[in-house]
């Protein structure tokens, strides 16, 4: 079941080792993102990601990165990591804590956030990150979460995961479901997926409870959430869903239609782009 926080001593870590990189996610405005997991971390530049960061025994850590953005890169010179070996598409970097910053400098992400650049992505990871960026250090609606999932999903995601304050302290679920104007699913299939999510998190609510509220307190401790945030939230029923509908008015009126009298009851926003 869904585990999304760090053990206390990994915590620890993160504060000692890498200072230097939540101070550069806090100064991107939103480019980069830190997206922490079952006792690891991704680091995600524009709604990539961009390497996982798993812990090792010691003070070794292993990077994980795909080989279009490490390969003939400044990084790959052996005297920023310990070994590196393949597996598929990914290069396995280990090295020490005293490697970290040398090795994530802002020089190697530049580089690697070129690669990644070059290669082309869908329009709605963008219309995704741009939901992301604009809702920065806003304490009412939190995205706390990208890409979320479990084994009882059987590997279907949710696109993002907000917290919605209803009260002082006390916070609900919002799942957000992301879909270009364009997107066929807009007919029928996205309410599914959302109902699908929402029923879910109902069904493990106690579970999702500790591991967003722990989630928070750990990016507070972080720096990632600075005041006006508060050192501490709860997480209270019900759940809700959202649908985020982006652009392509001319297709997306029509869609928007048939699946609001399929699903009268359902949440729906659509952000145009009119003049």
């Amino acid at each position: 079941m869904v585990k999304r926080y760090l053990s206390d001593k990994n915590l620890n870590r993160v504060i000692r080792d890498f200072s230097f990189l939540i101070k550069l996610i806090n100064e991107s405005h939103g480019e980069y993102d830190f997206s922490i997991r079952d006792d690891y971390f991704n680091l995600y530049y524009k709604g990539n990601s961009m390497a996982k960061v798993s812990f090792l025994n010691g003070d070794n850590y292993l990077i994980s990165i795909h080989k279009k953005f490490f390969e003939k890169t400044s990084a790959e010179d052996p005297k920023f990591y310990l070994t590196k070996k393949q597996n598929k598409d990914y290069w396995n970097v280990e090295l020490s804590n005293k490697e970290i910053h040398p090795f994530l400098q802002k020089k190697h992400l530049n580089e690697f956030a070129s690669r990644i650049k070059e290669i082309h992505y869908g329009e709605e990871i963008v219309f995704e990150q741009a939901i992301i960026t604009d809702n920065l250090n806003n304490p009412e609606i939190i995205i706390i979460d990208r890409q979320i999932t479990d084994s009882g999903l059987q590997r279907k995601r949710m696109d993002l995961l907000a917290l919605k304050r209803v009260e002082n302290l006390k916070y609900t679920f919002l799942i957000l479901e992301v879909k270009l104007g364009n997107n066929p699913e807009l007919k029928g299939k996205v309410a599914t997926q959302l109902n699908t999510y929402i029923t879910h998190i109902q069904n493990h609510f106690q579970t999702y409870k500790e591991s967003y509220e722990n989630q928070y307190r750990q990016k507070v401790k972080l720096g990632l959430f600075s005041p006006p945030f508060s050192k501490n939230i709860e997480i209270v029923p019900p759940v809700d869903g959202l649908i985020v509908v982006g652009g392509y008015s001319g297709i997306a009126v029509k869609s928007i239609k048939e699946l609001e009298a399929k699903h009268p009851s359902l949440n729906l926003k659509h952000f145009k782009y009119a003049l």
